[in-house]
């Protein structure tokens, strides 16, 4: 995993004339990138000036330029994502959406930025040190450690963040999730109680916060009651699409003795599991059952209707955006971890 560059240098603010020996350009040249003065240069030029801005964590000295005051009445919204169609994932769109109400109702923009988690640009914090944005929330998949480093990074930068899903301490770190771990403990006991011995785990291949934490819920259900996990049968394999959840659980049902519950980090690979089943010619929930997480408004409408915890993905987005306008308006923001509670729906697919 490639480290980041520092924001900032531990011992002085970066300057311009910094950003343009770093590029190996004129300081004017740094200057119009840093101004949006595109025209007078090539592409390749532009590029290399960013890079450099982002590497050194530069931004104008807002002081100086008499625009402290300034606001772009603009939210930011930061995925750090490797999926294809990262916008299209259901709770990602329900995050967007919470964000885009209160943003719409307190007239703000939302300003979208898109990144890969391995990726060398490294433009996901532009909007903010470019201060295009007043303020940001921000969802990340990746490794733990990556997503750390760029907690730091945001922090760093001194623009306003709420962070998703991710277990914040520190008090400077605003944070909006919800109780993914004791909701997974919870579906698996019910699990129990219905009679299963022999389960299944299958999530997306990308590491998450939220599939972290319904992991780790998983497996204390499992300990508590003296059940063993099965490490064959949890599958960390594929991106959140149904076909991926089909090929997971059937590698799973195939088994000489098959899990006879399968739960699945998102409604989405659930569906998949579900197909995979019949066309293994295994019914649903009496040969095997089938669980989720999100409940996505889908879920009810699956042959069968679909278990799942139902996940408030809207809720969240609000909460993190109207932290962040209250913040911006000089309104104090009491709580800076919020912790939202899921709810155990039972439904006819186990």
């Amino acid at each position: 995993m490639p480290e980041l560059a520092p924001i900032l240098s531990p011992s002085r603010r970066p300057t311009l004339r910094d950003v343009a020996d770093r590029a190996g350009v004129s300081v004017q040249t740094a200057s119009n990138v840093v101004h949006e003065r595109f025209d007078r240069m090539g592409a390749a030029t532009r590029v290399r000036v960013q890079d450099a801005t982002l590497e050194l964590g530069y931004h104008p000295n807002l002081t100086a330029r008499g625009l402290r005051s300034a606001r772009t009445r603009t939210l930011g919204f930061l995925v750090l994502d490797e999926a294809p169609s990262f916008l299209a994932d259901p709770l990602t769109d329900l995050l967007i959406a919470g964000v885009g109400d209160v943003a719409r109702d307190e007239d703000y923009g939302v300003l979208l930025q898109g990144e890969r988690p391995l990726a060398e640009a490294r433009s996901l914090l532009r909007p903010l040190l470019e201060r295009r944005v007043d303020g940001a929330c921000v969802l990340m998949s990746g490794d733990p450690a990556l997503r750390r480093s760029y907690i730091e990074q945001l922090s760093a930068t001194g623009v306003p963040f709420v962070v998703f899903d991710e277990l914040v301490e520190d008090p400077n770190v605003l944070s909006v999730r919800t109780d993914e771990r004791d909701c997974a403990r919870r579906l698996v006991e019910y699990l129990l109680h219905a009679g299963h011995e022999r389960f299944g785990f299958i999530a997306a291949k990308l590491p998450w916060a939220v599939v972290e934490q319904r992991h780790l819920g998983y497996r204390d259900a499992l300990a508590a009651a003296g059940v063993r996990h099965l490490p064959e049968f949890e599958r960390f394999e594929a991106t959140w699409q149904a076909q991926g959840g089909e090929q997971m659980a059937s590698e799973l049902l195939e088994h000489p003795t098959p899990p006879s519950a399968i739960v699945c980090g998102s409604d989405v690979l659930a569906i998949g599991a579900i197909h995979a089943a019949r066309r293994l010619g295994r019914r649903v929930p009496d040969d095997v059952a089938v669980c989720g997480f999100d409940d996505f408004e889908f879920s009810r409408f699956v042959d069968p209707p679909l278990t799942t915890v139902r996940v408030d993905g809207y809720e969240q987005g609000r909460r993190a955006a109207r932290m962040l306008v209250d913040g911006l308006d000089g309104r104090a923001v009491d709580q800076p971890h919020v912790l939202l509670h899921n709810q155990l729906i039972v439904r006819e697919s186990a």
